[in-house]
């Protein structure tokens, strides 16, 4: 699978957040907002249940809201895709190392994603001001 860059990333991402209401059914969208869901996850630190929790709800009040989705389907569709692993006791969770099924820019790791929407909105919103005027 191509690797995801950092421009489509973007493009996919706040189109996603700001215009979704179903949680997509294209694979590479649906690989942008679990992506998304880990950006801030520390490769090399394992996780209690409680902190992944408090994580993946933080992701859905800021970026769920159009979504569907709970923290703990967010979870589940996490680990399903192999960005997250569990322990076989449910109670410690890492990123996936090695191979992602959606191979991705590393500098996507660097984005302010909450600054990312708020950019995309503002010019969305100045657009619609464009058009209407």
């Amino acid at each position: 699978m191509e690797t995801l860059s950092i421009s489509q990333f973007k493009q996919r991402f706040t189109a996603l957040v700001l215009s979704a209401r179903d949680w997509p059914r294209k694979p590479q969208d649906h690989h942008v907002l679990l992506i998304s869901a880990v950006v801030g996850l520390a490769p090399d630190r394992t996780y209690s249940e409680g902190e992944i929790n408090q994580h993946l709800q933080r992701w859905c009040l800021r970026f769920g809201q159009n979504l569907p989705i709970d923290h703990v389907t967010l979870r589940r569709y996490l680990i399903d895709a192999g960005y997250l692993q569990r322990d076989t006791a449910g109670q410690a969770y890492r990123r996936a190392q090695g191979p992602l099924s959606q191979p991705f820019d590393p500098e996507i790791e660097t984005l302010d994603l909450d600054d990312l929407v708020e950019q995309a909105a503002r010019e969305r919103e100045e657009r619609r001001r464009k058009y209407s005027a």
